[in-house]
This record gives C-alpha cells, structure tokens and sequence, in this order.
C-alpha cells in the first residue's frame, strides 16, 4: 500500500517539479537515431555494398506515420541534448499528473469520511 502523504506535501512537490520545469532548456520531441546511409556518389565504397556513412536522423509520428528530420554533423550532440532534455520534461509532467490524482483522490476519501461522520453524529442517541 502507498505511504498516505498529505495534500499540502504534495503540493509543495508539484511545486518543486513546477519549477524545474521553468529551468528547462531547448528541447524536442522525437528520437535520435545514428545509422549509416548512401551518399549517392556511385564511385564511393556505399555504392558497391562496402560501409555506409555514419548520418543521424531526428524521427518522430506525424498522423501515425514516421517523420525523419537529417541532423547536420556539427548539430548531432546539441540536437542529441534537446531530445534528452524532452525526456526529462515528460518525465516531470507524468510525476505532476500522478500527484494531481492523489490530491484527488485523497479530497474524496476525506469528504466521505467527514460526511460519514456528520450522518453518525447527527443520529438521536439510543434510548435503552
């Protein structure tokens, strides 16, 4: 079973996520794939079969279908940096909507056992 933590803890945790949000730098969705691709050239060694030149996509769905975006040379470790920053914003977006439900969930658990209490004490007492 979870550990009960109290609304105002979890606010002051969404707060705490809310902020590092705010610190977050350029980012992007999508994957960073390194593969090898064709250079076109039909003398070149990847045109008889030999090894491929090392390239770089950006690949994300558009409409359910995979879009490839080519990452320049001098781009691949700043773009690489971007995707991973948007890694960590979704991971902080997921914990702020998990602690949301819990604030939630934890108003209707006390609501209904405030309301049990009032019904309970507004019963006239047993005459024996």
């Amino acid at each position: 079973m979870k550990e009960r933590i109290s609304t105002e803890m979890l606010k002051q945790r969404i707060g705490a996520r809310i902020k590092k949000l705010g610190e977050s730098g350029i980012f992007i969705s999508g994957s960073f794939v390194r593969t090898g691709r064709k250079c076109g050239n039909p003398s070149c060694r990847c045109a008889s079969g030999g090894e491929k030149h090392p390239c770089c996509l950006l690949t994300s769905k558009v409409k359910g279908k995979t879009k490839a975006v080519y990452v320049p040379v001098d781009m691949q470790d700043e773009v690489s940096r971007w995707v991973e920053e948007y890694r960590k914003i979704k991971k902080l977006l997921k914990e702020i909507d998990h602690m949301g439900e819990r604030i939630i969930k934890q108003h209707v658990s006390v609501r209904r056992a405030a309301s049990k209490n009032l019904k309970r004490l507004s019963r006239s007492p047993l005459t024996y």
